[in-house]
C-alpha cells in the first residue's frame, strides 16, 4: 500500500526547510531546494529507524507505513512559488 504524506516547504531566510504534521520529529534543511531533498532521504531513514528501536509510530497517519510505502506531496505556499 502506498502512504501519501504531506511535506510542507517553507523558506525564511536564506534556508529551505521541509516539515510534515504527519511524522514527528521531521525537518530538513538546505540553502537550496536540491540540497533539501538530497538531504530528505537521509533523515527520513534515521527517524523512521528511531521509530523502529523506540516502538513510537513512524507517521501518524499511516501507522504500518514502510518507508519504500510513502510518497511526499509537496505544500508549497503560493509567494514561495514565485521565489524559485
Amino acid at each position: 500500500m502506498t502512504y501519501h504524506l504531506p511535506l510542507e516547504i517553507t523558506r525564511e531566510d536564506h534556508l529551505w526547510m521541509a516539515r510534515s504534521a504527519a511524522v514527528r520529529g521531521l525537518l530538513v534543511t538546505g540553502e537550496t531546494l536540491d540540497a533539501l531533498f538530497a538531504e530528505l532521504p537521509h533523515v527520513t531513514q534515521a527517524l523512521y529507524e528511531a521509530s523502529q528501536v523506540s516502538g513510537w509510530v513512524f507517521a501518524k497517519d499511516a501507522p504500518d507505513a514502510k518507508l519504500e510505502n510513502i510518497v511526499w506531496v509537496f505544500e508549497l505556499p503560493h509567494p514561495i512559488l514565485q521565489a524559485a
